[in-house]
């Protein structure tokens, strides 16, 4: 016993006597509210909740991405963690470590990735800059990522699920010589079938699809910044399949439909003493089933538009949507307590399926940014919106705004 007791105390004391490794936490937070008046047109009633195509609404809420966070180090490795609060929720917002191995860097957890491009200070709609009419957005997602230098290439968890068309089916029974004998339409933004009954009915047949995902979502970033200008280019590619579709064209046949999304795109940005000017340009195909699109708020507001979703074409392919966004940003530094910027974004949605379902939004805003004193923000803002065409064809109507956000970081 005495034995044992000398090999606890021997064991107690090398551990004591080890050095321990130093880790920096930094704590940080913020609290944001929005007080925005909202003016809405619905356009062809669009909002069927609605007895007149015409709404105002006070949004006066503490915003979803308000935060509290720290940024952690030791020795080679930082980490962060973020967590959002809304009026009724807490949420993860960016959880990661990253190790310096010397050569690059390697991250882990859930982050941004390199498909976003921030370079709108709008605050409306939970600060949205513009994203996903006018600026790519990749949102935040768990990932493993590498960087060497200025240039990231992240394996991201990917998006997937069915598509536009298929929904319609998952929990219908068609009659294969009723499939046959219809025409397609885009009814409720989807392929939905336009029923026929034939002389005589011979078998039915009920939708099937199997989601298989085998890839990660593959996405990368490069860019540079010098006191006069930065640049930044990135890129996304991703790809699933579903199995074992049930054709509605072809009786008794089944396929295997493959979703292929990608985007490509770039900023860039200059300073002018004072001021600045920021632009951003993206394409891709199919960037709302790769995760590329924001479906919610502003941008997923009555089925807007279209949301650069594939369609099923009711037997074994899709009809792809290309996206195009482009956004255009100037700012002017009056004081270090007063600052001015506007912006201006545009997107268009094409699809294979036909023209009616191309939308082509835009939005514009102005804002001051009024710093009452070091953490304390106001920022008034104004700002329009265009939707063009809901992906059912019909008029979407319009949105404008005036109010602003309060902000306190402590």
């Amino acid at each position: 016993m005495k034995k044992f007791t000398i090999l606890i105390a021997a064991v107690a004391l090398v551990c004591f006597a080890a050095p321990a490794m130093a880790v920096d936490w930094n704590f940080y937070g913020n609290a944001r509210m929005s007080t925005f008046y909202e003016s809405t047109d619905f356009g062809d009633g669009t909002n069927a909740a609605k007895t007149d195509d015409k709404d105002a609404n006070l949004n006066w809420d503490l915003q979803g991405n308000s935060r509290f966070g720290a940024n952690i180090k030791a020795e080679n490795i930082t980490a962060r963690i973020e967590m959002g609060i809304s009026e009724s929720n807490v949420s993860s917002r960016r959880v990661y470590g990253v190790w310096n191995f010397g050569a690059g860097k390697l991250k882990v957890g859930k982050d941004y990735s390199p498909t976003s491009q921030f370079i709108s200070g709008q605050v409306f709609d939970g600060d949205l800059g513009l994203l996903g009419i006018g600026t790519s957005y990749s949102s935040r997602n768990g990932q493993i990522s590498f960087s060497f230098g200025n240039f990231e290439i992240a394996l991201v968890s990917p998006t997937t699920g069915l598509i536009e068309g298929m929904k319609d089916k998952t929990t219908t029974s068609l009659n294969v010589a009723q499939a046959l004998a219809t025409t397609t339409t885009g009814t409720a933004g989807v392929n939905q079938v336009a029923y026929v009954t034939p002389a005589s009915p011979t078998s039915t047949a009920t939708f099937k699809g199997d989601v298989d995902d085998v890839l990660p979502k593959i996405e990368a970033g490069w860019g540079m910044s010098f006191d006069a200008w930065n640049f930044n280019l990135m890129g996304g590619f991703q790809y699933y399949s579903i199995e074992d579709v049930t054709s509605f064209q072809t009786a008794g046949s089944t396929d295997d439909v493959d979703v292929t999304s990608w985007v490509l795109g770039g900023d860039i940005g200059f300073n002018i003493g004072p001021g600045y000017i920021r632009g951003a340009l993206s394409y891709g195909s199919n960037i709302g089933n790769a995760g590329w699109s924001i479906p919610s708020g502003i941008n997923g507001r009555d089925n807007t538009y279209q949301g650069g979703l594939a369609v099923w074409d009711n037997d074994d392919d899709t009809n792809d949507t290309t996206t195009f966004q482009g956004a255009l940003v100037a700012g002017l530094k009056v004081s270090d307590m007063l600052s001015f910027e506007g912006g201006f974004g545009y997107r268009a949605d094409m699809t294979d399926e036909g023209s009616q379902r191309d939308t082509k939004p835009w939005g514009a805003y102005v804002q001051s940014v009024i710093a009452l004193a070091p953490g304390v923000y106001v920022i008034p803002e104004v700002g329009y919106y265009d939707f063009d065409n809901t992906a059912k064809g019909a008029e979407a109507g319009s949105l404008f705004y005036l109010g602003g956000k309060w902000q306190i970081n402590f």
